[in-house]
């Protein structure tokens, strides 16, 4: 018989093993195929639909991206239990399971025992060869033959443990995003979504308000309260900021750089004021990079910039960034000036209030001024439609535990003409958490 898998002619030979039909007299029957390609190599072992016409394929490619997506949990899970007992850590070249388990045994920090259980992790480590975190290959051990043997990708030496605070690791996404309290939340958004008041949809006593966000419904407490009494969890979580926030400020300013809108000829002389800037790293890097522009400062709360000022020694002694305490809702605070910039600030606020803060840049500004938002800027229509992106991702993120969230492009330009504002360009970085959105005035 030949059946065409793909662009691919295979001449097969087909063993097959009945299943009971659902229903009497079911034309439809499962079969197990057997596929060998005609020069006897052995092809893919699938399920086909005998329909009396021939066999169509099971799975068919839709229905192929169907099991991926709905088994993507399975290879997170199987990770994160790896990363606990420390077999990222320990793999240090092409390693069989036995010698897994002698490395983890020899690093007592780890606590783990000869109990562990070898068939688990050998079932385990092989699905995440799947990942692209580990890949298996063949080794020969003295006297018991051949075994599969399992090492890093680059990938995966990118969520090892970081051996120092020196090194770059991105293990904390991990740890981070699979623990229960966020792993949790995921089971009330349904509710959530639905505007139920409670778990199970019936009112009661201890229902929840209907703006409940799900961290809070499964926690019993905001995520705010619960990072700070759970000290462990609460270094996760800042280690994910961290490590994006340093990959965030080179992005930006090569974007700028390399704009028409936001380069020396446009920013040469302008006073710059970042609102929301906390201790004025990015202001201190953009005057190093770009000395042309002319004054900048930094603009936070009194008690951030309180913080900031008794934290300052060395970076401004030149006075080049002016910290100054303000609020960005008052417009009688924020110095004139050219240009603002705000960065991951406006994403935490609902539209109502973002129109009243962009009403209140517009009024700071001279003639001609811009304000350069900041913040990852979603995707619509077909730059959106089955394409993966990790910043819509982050949005729902941002939802499930109560933050206000990202918007498209279509979104700012709408919040933008209601604040008096036309959204000029939307330029995209280097970093998937932050673009620029630059809004000129009407």
């Amino acid at each position: 018989m030949a059946l065409s898998v793909g662009s691919a002619s295979l001449r097969t030979q087909c063993q097959f093993r009945p299943r009971m039909s659902s229903c009497d007299g079911a034309k439809n029957t499962m079969h197990k195929l057997s596929l060998r390609s005609s020069n006897g190599n052995e092809g893919a072992t699938g399920h086909f639909m005998s329909n009396g016409k021939g066999h169509a394929p099971w799975p068919s490619q839709a229905e192929m991206s169907v099991l991926q997506f709905a088994q993507s949990h399975f290879a997170a899970q199987t990770l994160i239990a790896l990363m606990r007992i420390g077999v990222l850590d320990v793999l240090a070249g092409s390693l069989t399971v036995d010698e897994i388990i002698t490395e983890l045994n020899r690093d007592s920090e780890r606590k783990v025992t000869t109990t562990i259980n070898r068939d688990a992790l050998f079932r385990c480590l092989r699905l995440i060869c799947t990942t692209g975190v580990l890949e298996e290959a063949t080794k020969n051990v003295d006297g018991g033959g051949d075994e599969s043997a399992f090492s890093l990708t680059e990938m995966g030496q990118l969520i090892r443990r970081p051996k120092s605070s020196d090194e770059s690791s991105m293990a904390s996404f991990m740890f981070h995003w699979a623990e229960l309290p966020i792993w949790d939340s995921w089971s009330q958004l349904p509710d959530y979504v639905a505007g139920e008041r409670s778990p199970g949809g019936a009112p009661s006593q201890s229902a929840f308000d209907l703006a409940t966000p799900p961290f809070d419904r499964a926690n019993g407490m905001s995520a705010s309260e619960y990072y700070k009494e759970n000290p462990d969890s609460c270094t996760h979580r800042n280690a994910v900021a961290r490590y994006a926030s340093s990959k965030e400020i080179d992005s930006l300013l090569d974007a700028m750089q390399q704009s028409l809108v936001l380069n020396e000829s446009n920013l040469g002389g302008k006073t710059i004021v970042d609102i929301g800037g906390g201790y004025g790293d990015l202001m201190h890097e953009v005057k190093t990079s770009m000395p042309y522009v002319g004054k900048c400062y930094c603009l936070d709360l009194p008690d951030v910039i309180d913080d900031a000022l008794s934290s300052t020694t060395d970076k401004d002694e030149g006075g080049e960034v002016a910290l100054v305490s303000g609020d960005m809702f008052d417009s009688s605070t924020i110095p004139p000036c050219d240009v603002i910039f705000t960065k991951h600030v406006l994403c935490d606020f609902p539209d109502d209030e973002v129109v009243l803060a962009l009403q209140s840049f517009r009024q700071a500004l001279q003639e001609g001024g811009r304000v350069v938002i900041m913040d990852a800027v979603l995707p619509n229509g077909d730059d959106l439609n089955g394409r993966w992106n990790p910043a819509v991702s982050f949005d729902v993120l941002l939802m499930l535990t109560g933050r206000r969230g990202e918007r498209s492009r279509l979104e700012w330009s709408n919040l933008a003409e209601r604040a008096g504002f036309v959204l000029e360009q939307v330029l995209r970085t280097a970093s998937v958490t932050v673009d620029l959105a630059v809004l000129t005035l009407a």
